[in-house]
């Protein structure tokens, strides 16, 4: 069964068979003998396809006579296509020069990468050098400044000449030369020029657009492209000799420069290629592994190069490229078959740019002829692929950005519908939650009240309770001391055992009063609100009060003020005072006084209770002002613990302070109250 593939409205035989005609014409040489060129008056220019005869020097050292005398010339029907060569090739070429035609010629070769060319004249029975040229000698020492290597001809005295080339290279060789009339080489070499600038433009200008397109892009195939489009465009300018012509780039260079770019481009092109024809989808693994080794391949290739070696490593390239491009057109077709629209585009576009790229090879390993199908079918072809190409790549990234956007917009709708349904549940769950949260605080908030309002009421009880119990504890308490006061005054000469009696009466009278006081005194400042009752108090008097409460000459009294008025709450420093000079009076031996020094401390007044005894450790030192705390040496004593305590938060509540001193005796202890003077009183 004949299976006719149709593609972009032609049968795929015909094209085939399209091509087979071309490749015929192309390759099989035709039946050329060498003949003399003949030079006509009215000539601008002539090639000279079927008059060149060509010699091998394997050992280049011979010399022009030796090989004009030798045998084994062969004549050459197209131009020289020897491929990569280490010999010397010599070219013979016969001209017939009529007397109207001797005037001044050029000599031109199209191959601007020969490393070393000489043309010789035969004149008369001797041969003249008549130039020198080749990428091994500077461009400024070049005959002619031209991208490749031409030689103004001298005037020709002789009917015929000959002319014999000698021509070497480390690239393929494959040349042709051409000879012109000197203005039509000008007008020639200014065409060129123009064409190149046309042709360069056009690139560049891809380039531009494709490094913007990639820039806002992105686009992995476009980078690609990118930098394939760079390394090609820089090759090609390096192999037709325009960067050596404009900069005069050295040979060493050159060299290097050319084969790092054309190895770049065989990892990036075949990746290129097989990501045009979607394979990455069809064959992760296998388009990995094959770029993989691609890439192992280029860089010791590439290492082989910029060691010098470039001979060597372009013809294993070059057949690795070769042996690519039919594997990948097989996989297209195949791919054609099975209906794959991105084989049908590679084979459209890849198809001709790979057809330009075999004639190429093809010329410079020495299998095509030199001439301008075999020169520029590489060209035309990279154009025609590059064009489509980029035309593809765009039309990929807009259908792709599109097909993107689209399901970007369902999947945005389904999200926003998806997000829509959660705030819906979430708000009703949230409702519910707030619903039982204000009915939860609403029942705390009417808990709190009752309570707030519980407490309020206890506290104004508590309040009358302790100003009751105020009442009546120091009503009899009163009663009692001053009783037994009186009754130790008028026994006279009764038994000192009923006077023992009345002291300990007055005593124990005197412990109930301090435990009054500290006990309401602390309740009334934790109340709500508590301030002082400042007033101006007769300092005098109330120590004096102080020392009556006391057994007598039990309380020394050293007052230093200038004055014997001061602004506070004398009931708050009653009860502070007394219970320091109690506090003192307990822990003091019997037969010492307590002291009570009075004086003035810049704008304070200072009270320091002074009494013998025990020293304070450091570990109950500051524990002194707690709350219920109670030293080592108080255990045996009565007391609660408040005393001290109430001393400090009388201070405070009065803008002073209490601490306990230190001093070098360590067997007295001193407590310095101190309060600010207040105005309205003056100490």
């Amino acid at each position: 069964m004949t299976v006719v593939f149709i593609f972009c409205g032609v049968p795929v035989p015909s094209i085939l068979l399209r091509l087979l005609s071309l490749w015929c014409c192309l390759c099989l040489p035709l039946e050329a003998l060498a003949d003399v060129l003949r030079l006509e008056s009215g000539m601008h220019s002539s090639g000279t396809s079927g008059y060149l005869e060509r010699f091998d020097d394997a050992g280049g050292r011979m010399s022009v006579m030796d090989v004009d005398d030798a045998s084994g010339w062969q004549p050459l029907p197209h131009g020289l296509s020897a491929g990569f060569s280490l010999a010397a090739i010599w070219l013979r070429l016969d001209l017939q020069v009529p007397p109207d035609a001797r005037r001044n010629w050029v000599l031109s070769l199209s191959n601007a990468l020969l490393d070393d060319v000489q043309v010789y004249l035969h004149d008369g029975d001797r041969w003249r050098l008549i130039g020198h040229s080749g990428e091994n000698l500077p461009r400024a020492l070049w005959p002619v400044d031209n991208r490749s290597p031409a030689f103004h001809l001298p005037p020709l005295g002789l009917d015929e000449q000959r002319l014999m080339v000698r021509l070497q290279s480390k690239n393929a060789l494959a040349v042709r030369l051409d000879i012109w009339e000197q203005q039509a080489f000008n007008d020639h070499s200014r065409r060129e020029a123009l064409l190149f600038g046309i042709y360069f433009g056009f690139y560049l200008l891809l380039i531009c657009s494709f490094a913007v397109f990639w820039r806002l892009t992105s686009a992995r195939d476009s980078g690609l492209f990118l930098i394939y489009v760079i390394t090609g465009v820089f090759s090609e300018t390096l192999t037709l000799g325009l960067i050596q012509q404009a900069t005069g780039l050295p040979v060493w260079l050159s060299d290097r420069l050319l084969g790092v770019g054309i190895i770049i481009g065989l990892p990036v092109g075949l990746l290129l290629a097989m990501r045009q024809l979607e394979l990455e989808t069809l064959y992760p693994l296998a388009v990995r592994r094959v770029f993989r080794v691609c890439s192992l391949f280029a860089a010791v290739m590439g290492g082989w190069i910029i060691l010098g070696h470039y001979g060597w490593a372009m013809v294993p390239t070059q057949t690795i490229a070769l042996l690519a491009i039919p594997c990948l057109v097989l996989l297209a077709i195949v791919l054609c078959v099975r209906g794959h629209e991105s084989a049908r585009f590679f084979l459209l576009a890849f198809g001709v740019f790979y057809i330009g790229i075999i004639m190429g090879f093809m010329r410079n390993l020495g299998y095509l002829p030199v001439n301008t199908w075999t020169e520029h079918a590489s060209s035309v072809g990279a154009m025609w692929y590059m064009a489509l190409v980029s035309l593809r790549i765009v039309a990929r990234y807009h259908r792709q950005r599109r097909e993107h956007e689209r399901a970007q917009g369902m999947l945005l709708a389904e999200l926003a519908q998806q997000h829509s349904q959660r705030l819906e549940q979430q708000v009703m769950q949230r409702t519910s939650e707030l619903r039982e949260e204000i009915g939860r605080r609403e029942r705390l908030e009417q808990e709190l009240r009752n309570a707030l309002s519980l407490e309020r009421k206890v506290r104004e009880e508590q309040r009358d309770f302790v100003a009751m119990v105020s009442h009546e504890f120091r009503t009899p308490l009163a009663i009692i001391s001053t009783t037994a006061q009186r009754l130790g005054g008028t026994l006279g000469r009764m038994e000192q055992r009923n006077l023992e009696r009345c002291q300990h009466i007055r005593k124990a009278s005197q412990r109930l009063m301090a435990l009054v006081d500290d006990y309401l005194s602390d309740e009334r400042m934790t109340a709500t609100q508590a301030e002082p009752r400042l007033a101006s108090c007769d300092l005098p008097s109330l120590l004096g009060g102080l020392q009556d409460e006391f057994a007598a000459g039990r309380i020394q009294l050293d007052y230093r003020l200038a004055g014997s008025d001061l602004y506070c709450d004398s009931g708050l420093l009653r009860i502070a005072l007394r219970n320091l000079l109690a506090n003192a009076d307990r822990h003091a031996p019997e037969h010492e006084p307590v002291w009570l020094e009075v004086d003035a401390d810049g704008d304070c007044v200072r009270f320091r209770v002074i009494n013998g005894g025990g020293a304070i450790s450091e570990e109950e030192r500051d524990r002194l002002f707690q709350k219920y705390f109670r030293g080592q040496a108080a255990q045996l004593s009565p007391g609660a613990g408040l005393g001290l305590y109430l001393v400090r938060r009388i201070a405070r509540l009065l803008g002073g302070n209490v601490q306990q001193e230190r001093n070098d005796d360590a067997e007295r202890v001193c407590f310095c109250l101190t309060l600010p003077l207040q105005d309205g009183g003056e100490g």
